[in-house]
């Protein structure tokens, strides 16, 4: 299963895995308090369009519409596709930095893998 919280949310037990996916880095110090154990920054949208999001927050449609293309048309297919079979075994949490709960880059990016895994073939 897949959750979705913001880096300053509490950490549960129940995270698993606490994916970094913005495409900007994030210092030891945060990352050891936030307990990421993973970057994904590869996975997140561009940074023009990530900087475009930031200064256009009402714009999550148009937002979500070019980061979804960007992941279908992009190389992480398969790593993408991982991603869903091993949220159907175990807990990803998705960790973003945005202001609205609602409209982040990892709320775009689960919206993506949960149409990925309608076409997602059983392990």
């Amino acid at each position: 299963m897949f959750k979705i919280k913001h880096f300053l949310d509490a950490v549960e037990p129940d995270d698993g895995q606490r994916i970094w996916i913005e495409p900007i880095g994030m210092t030891r110090d945060l990352q050891e308090m936030c307990q990421v154990t993973q970057f994904q920054s590869h996975l997140g949208p561009p940074i023009e369009l990530w900087q475009w999001f930031e200064q256009h927050p009402q714009g999550y449609d148009y937002f979500r519409a070019q980061y979804h293309e960007y992941l279908a048309a992009s190389q992480y297919r398969e790593v993408l596709l991982d991603m869903v079979y091993r949220a159907m075994r175990e807990n990803i949490t998705l960790i973003h930095q945005g202001d609205d709960p609602a409209h982040n880059s990892a709320t775009a990016l689960y919206e993506f893998l949960s149409e990925l895994e309608a076409y997602a073939q059983p392990e």
